[in-house]
């Protein structure tokens, strides 16, 4: 059931129990199915809920962020960074033409540095409380705009 605009609360856990990410209080999370807007397993469990159903699931990292894939992560001399001023974890995107990733550095030893291209969730199962809030039909203007129009129409 693609195409519908699902409106949803959700608190995302660590196997630890440690909270990552929440949504903010009167403020759920919207997006339109079928446009890999969210993370493909927890989409797969919002299109079989109900309004005002809620549901703890945990979501396999293949269905979440993917496996932490060790092809991603490389060394690149220091030279040819965006930036002089850098340090572990900061995190910049890559690449050329229109095709650009994420990286995030996970170590710096003299002029070589580390760069890591898996999502920082990769290779976790994820654990999400969710409730939906409202779900609908998408607009077929929301569906040629790929995104979620508000209240009187499309603002951009």
């Amino acid at each position: 059931m693609s195409n519908q605009v699902i409106s949803f609360d959700y608190v995302l856990t660590s196997k630890g129990g440690q909270v990552i990410d929440a949504s903010a209080k009167g403020k759920p999370l919207v997006f339109i199915s079928g446009l890999g807007q969210i993370i493909p397993g927890l989409e797969n469990i919002l299109l079989n809920m109900q309004p005002a159903e809620k549901r703890t699931v945990t979501i396999e990292a293949k269905e979440a962020y993917g496996l932490h894939d060790e092809t991603l992560i490389y060394k690149v001399d220091r030279s040819k960074l965006p930036n002089e001023e850098i340090k572990v974890g900061d995190m910049f995107e890559v690449g050329q033409g229109g095709q650009f990733a994420p990286v995030t550095i996970t170590s710096i030893n003299g002029n070589e540095v580390t760069l890591d291209g898996n999502h920082p969730l990769a290779g976790e199962d994820l654990t999400f409380a969710v409730e939906i809030v409202s779900m609908r039909a998408a607009t077929p203007e929301e569906m040629t705009h790929g995104h979620v129009h508000g209240a009187g129409g499309c603002h951009h």
